[in-house]
């Protein structure tokens, strides 16, 4: 798997572009994902998601919060960047 790598993904009617850092963390992959609108209109702004398991086979993409000042994002949000990485991984 790359280090490194860029996807795409659109969460309702918005699309988005951003540069993805994988890196392990005590066995888990966390993914730092920096993240725009496109066409560029604000700057990127940075999350850090993973992958998780729940009940089934299901994969749930979580948000991973570093500091106090992180917001929390709408899941929808995540699982929409966590699937454009499952996309971009299994290519």
């Amino acid at each position: 798997m790359k280090d490194q790598f860029t996807i795409r993904f659109r969460d309702q009617k918005f699309r988005y572009l951003a540069e993805v850092k994988a890196f392990n963390l005590d066995g888990k992959m966390i993914y730092d994902v920096s993240y725009s609108l496109v066409p560029y209109v604000h700057p990127a702004r940075r999350v850090q998601v993973y992958s998780g398991s729940g009940h089934g086979p299901e994969v749930y993409w979580r948000q991973r919060i570093t500091n106090k000042e992180d917001e929390l994002l709408p899941q929808e949000f995540i699982e929409a960047i966590g699937n454009a990485i499952e996309q971009m991984i299994k290519q």
